[in-house]
């Protein structure tokens, strides 16, 4: 990372860098790994998953722009905006909704859809940090994405009830299987997430 940082967020897989109108996502080595092996493991994860935000934007899903993949990093276009936790209503509840199904109906899971990897920006909802994200069409993998959500949403936010109707007309407005995906939700949620 270099001076012209505004800001440096560390997590479990990653460093992210705010710089300027960029936003750099670098993949941190794991001391506990096989130095070659961690190696190969993230250099393939950080292209897979710059991959992944790719196709989801080409398939209309607003996620930020890729700028580069170098490595183990990813630099792409930072969004402005509120993160959707600090400004969730009805009406951004039903275009999360939309923005999922949207995802969902491209064959990409999210991984972890919770309101902090949302922002609100000029109006639409934006899909960040792809790290969890894959390629999968099952009503398994989709449910799970959508029992992450309501999971979310339940866990901060008091108005739960109206918020999920809300999301479930925009999921269900573009989404034929919502019900089938309504009905794997329920089903993870009585057995807890993992079979």
């Amino acid at each position: 990372m270099d001076r012209d940082t505004l800001e440096v967020v560390k997590g479990a897989e990653a460093v992210v860098a705010l710089r300027g109108h960029s936003v750099v996502k670098q993949r941190v080595p794991k001391d506990y790994r096989i130095v070659e092996l961690d190696t190969k493991l993230r250099r393939e994860r950080t292209r897979l998953e710059a991959k992944i935000q790719s196709d989801a934007r080409r398939a209309g899903v607003p996620t930020p722009i890729i700028e580069a993949v170098d490595g183990f990093s990813i630099t792409m276009e930072r969004i402005e905006g509120p993160p959707v936790h600090s400004v969730m209503n009805e009406a951004v509840a039903e275009d999360v909704g939309a923005v999922l199904c949207a995802l969902h109906s491209a064959g990409i899971v999210h991984g972890d859809p919770t309101t902090r990897n949302m922002i609100l920006s000029a109006g639409r909802v934006y899909l960040i940090d792809f790290g969890l994200s894959s390629y999968d069409r099952s009503l398994e993998a989709r449910g799970v994405d959508v029992h992450v959500f309501f999971q979310t949403l339940e866990a901060t936010d008091d108005r739960f009830p109206t918020l999920k109707e809300a999301f479930l007309a925009g999921y269900a407005r573009n989404c034929s299987d919502a019900a089938l995906i309504l009905e794997k939700v329920n089903e993870i949620k009585e057995r807890g997430r993992y079979l």
